[in-house]
């Protein structure tokens, strides 16, 4: 058996330092020690080399033996009873005991392992009354504070009297995780630090990382030595690593040790504020000296990370409230302009109003190959490479920056008249764009963020940056961001300007489409005509067909040879087709033409009674009937029984005579893919049969007027009805598909708007 340190001793310069293995640094702070067991029989396999210190045993005493040699059995089989119980992602407190020691351990899984952590447990306590005082001072904070910023300034005064670290600050990240000290508490002696930014590479893509995991970490001393760590070395084990990344001892980057023994910090305390599951900011605390608190201490600060987690919707919510106020009276004297000149969607007052609704400093609207334009913008020329580079790059999808040099190769020339731009389209051919004008700005610096990599003239080694003296740069080719209420007020005022830009194509065309109603109009009145000599000239002469082929099959079938029976009955036949045609057409001129009274239509009601009135020939086929419950749409009660009469006609008409026939209506709620329906909520009604069917590749055809798929003599109908059902589900804002496997069965879905 070979015991060997898993330290991490790969070179680490700032030049790499956003690759190092943060979570697997094989050592760990030396203000507690690690054990960590095998989740099968808490055997311990890593230790961290400063047991004797606690224990009065060496790692190498300890590694290979089980738990419950060291300590009390009871307290392993309440770690063992909490890890079989509990989600093993969370660190899970515990106290246990070694002689007359009393340890704090935190226990987490990490891989195969079981990770414990102790520290000398402090005979302090945290009664529970302090709690109560603590959450009662935040809820007088949360109604004290009119702005974020100053219930964070109070979070943080509150997190330093907890703590008594020396600086507390609420850190808070840009887009980019550029930091900015948004709020401090300080003793009276130190810089302040309020206000000043810190670039994102001070904080490391894997080191946000390990933010989001491990809520809360402690350094005690930034100039300690780290502590190994040893396992048992052998076969696939050899050099094995042990991930500390939610380890409350988990030694630190030696880079950012040597930042903060720059910045003249002694220990550091930091928790993370997390926001619809991104990294907002950081309560950060410094220390000129080593520091190191209790674990209930840790517990009452993480509190005011999570009272401050909760509340940064609702105060960034408030602090825009006033703008959102300002923005939506804007969109209403605006609409209501736009209902006042409907003809004149271009006009300057719409322009002047448009540009103001979201205080921008110009506006260009694009409206069939023209620009119309209002305030501050560049020249024609120009404005047209900027829109024909919009419609092109971002198409139909809105896009917005206060930063447009980063995106468009054209934005420095104009820089001066458009920094940044909402873009918002209106159709494949129109668009709006709102403009505002480079704004220089000032921001300052804890040191120069170019220089963030400094030589150490020691060693001639790259380290982080020694000088965080203020730093002002000033920022160019920006404009003024946008605001959130300014984007949504934009996106809803589009709606109104897109309806307009229809409405002026549409009285453009008006002429031609006056002439077109004409003719439609005339067609109409002869439809009506036809419609009305179906009902009374084509019917009655049908009927007295039928009729008179009745007659004489039965006074004088005997006396008339068989051809000329076989005839008259052809002739019925004939009469009957045609009779069933007339009423579906008349069915259909109903549908159509039947004015909208919509009500609530329990489905389960009309396919019920459909079925009665289908009783004899579902028993004469001996048709079995899988109903489920079915919801109560909005619709007209008669075109829904026309269409589902339709539909189980079908499944009860076109059987296989080798199978049991089964028919089957259920129903789902779905959410459509079509583009027509993107994302509406429908009910998805099943009408399912296992007769027939049909090809596949005439899933579309089945529904056009007239079309029969099956000729056979058997299977009678008209070709109307599936294109009947179609039109009902059209006028009742839904559609229907179909669906079939020749040979197996066929498979209508109705959907109905939620």
């Amino acid at each position: 058996m070979s015991i060997e340190s898993i330290i991490n001793e790969d070179v680490v310069s700032i030049t790499n330092c956003e690759s190092e293995p943060i979570h697997i640094p094989g050592s760990i702070q030396p203000h507690g020690f690690l054990l960590a067991v095998t989740v099968v029989d808490f055997t311990i396999a890593y230790c961290s080399e400063n047991c004797f210190e606690f224990l009065n045993k060496t790692h190498v005493e300890l590694l290979g033996i089980k738990l419950e040699d060291i300590f009390d059995k009871k307290d392993v089989i309440n770690i063992e009873q909490q890890f079989n119980n509990a989600s093993q992602e969370l660190a899970k407190p515990f106290v246990m005991n070694f002689g007359e020691k009393s340890f704090h351990v935190t226990a987490h899984a990490s891989n195969e392992v079981i990770v414990l952590e102790f520290e000398i447990f402090s005979e302090e306590k945290m009664e529970l009354p302090d709690i109560f005082i603590q959450m009662k001072r935040f809820a007088y904070y949360t109604e004290r504070a009119d702005n974020l910023q100053s219930l964070c300034q109070d979070i943080a005064d509150e997190t330093r009297s907890i703590t008594g670290y020396d600086r507390v600050m609420i850190y808070r990240f840009d887009k980019e995780y550029n930091g900015e000290v948004y709020a401090e508490s300080k003793n009276e002696n130190l810089d302040p630090f309020l206000n000043l930014h810190y670039p994102h590479t001070d904080i490391p893509v894997q080191a946000r990382a390990l933010y989001l995991r491990n809520l809360v970490r402690m350094l005690v001393d930034v100039s300690y030595t780290p502590v190994p760590i040893f396992t048992i070395s052998e076969g696939s084990n050899k050099n094995k690593n042990l991930d500390l990344s939610v380890a409350n001892l988990r030694s630190v980057s030696p880079i950012h040790l040597q930042y903060l023994k720059n910045m003249k910090v002694g220990a550091t305390f930091v928790i993370s504020l997390i926001h619809h599951g991104k990294l907002w900011g950081l309560i950060s605390c410094h220390h000129n000296s080593a520091k190191h608190i209790p674990y209930y201490i840790r517990l009452s600060a993480h509190l005011q990370g999570i009272f401050l987690s909760s509340q940064i919707d609702v105060r960034q919510t408030a602090d825009e409230f006033e703008l959102a106020k300002e923005t939506e009276r804007k969109i209403v004297d605006l609409q209501n302009l736009l209902i006042k000149n409907q003809n004149n969607i271009t006009d300057k007052s719409i322009l002047v109003k448009l540009k103001d609704l979201i205080n921008a400093d110009g506006v260009i609207l694009h409206f069939n190959e023209t620009n119309y334009v209002e305030g501050l913008l560049p020249s024609e020329p120009e404005i047209e490479d900027l829109i024909v580079w919009l419609k092109l790059e971002k198409g139909s999808q809105n896009f917005s920056t206060h930063q447009l040099h980063r995106h468009f190769a054209g934005a420095k020339q104009i820089s001066n008249a458009i920094a940044g731009v909402v873009y918002l389209p209106l159709s494949d051919k129109n668009c709006i764009v709102w403009t505002r004008r480079e704004m220089e700005k000032s921001i300052f610096w804890a040191g120069n963020p170019s220089k963030a990599i400094e030589k150490n003239d020691e060693n001639s080694m790259l380290s982080p940056r020694k000088s965080f003296e203020v730093w002002k740069e000033t920022v160019k080719l920006s404009s003024s961001e946008w605001k959130t209420p300014e984007l949504k007020e934009a996106a809803a005022i589009s709606v109104s300007i897109q309806r307009q830009l229809h409405l002026a194509d549409l009285m453009a065309e008006e002429k031609r489409y006056v002439t077109l109603n004409e003719k439609l109009q005339k067609s109409n009145d002869e439809l009506a005509n036809m419609n009305w000599i179906s009902t009374h000239d084509l019917k009655e002469p049908l009927r007295k067909i039928q009729m008179y082929g009745s007659i004489i099959l039965e006074k004088d079938g005997a006396l008339i040879p068989d051809s000329v029976k076989q005839n008259i009955l052809r002739m019925q036949n004939s009469a009957n087709k045609m009779q069933t045609l007339i009423n579906d057409l008349l069915t259909y001129s109903k549908v159509v033409n039947e004015e909208k009274q919509l009500d609530t239509v329990d489905l389960n009601t009309i396919i019920q009674d459909i079925l009665l009135d289908f009783k004899e020939n579902i028993e004469e086929k001996n048709i079995s009937i899988e109903l489920k419950n079915l919801p109560s749409v909005y619709g007209i009660n008669f075109q829904l029984r026309q269409l589902f009469l339709n539909l189980i006609s079908n499944s009860i008409k076109f059987t296989r005579p080798e199978v049991t026939p089964v028919i089957s209506i259920s129903s789902e709620i779905v959410t459509s893919n079509k583009i027509e329906f993107e994302s509406q909520i429908f009910h998805k009604i099943i009408v399912k049969d296992n007769g027939i069917g049909f090809d596949a590749v005439y899933k579309e055809k089945v529904f056009k007027i007239f079309q029969r798929l099956n000729s056979q003599a058997e299977f009678m109908g008209t070709g109307i009805g599936l294109f009947i059902c179609k039109k009902i589900a059209e006028l009742h804002g839904g559609y229907i598909e179909a669906h079939g496997v020749e040979g197996e069965g066929a498979i209508f879905s109705v959907y109905f708007p939620v």
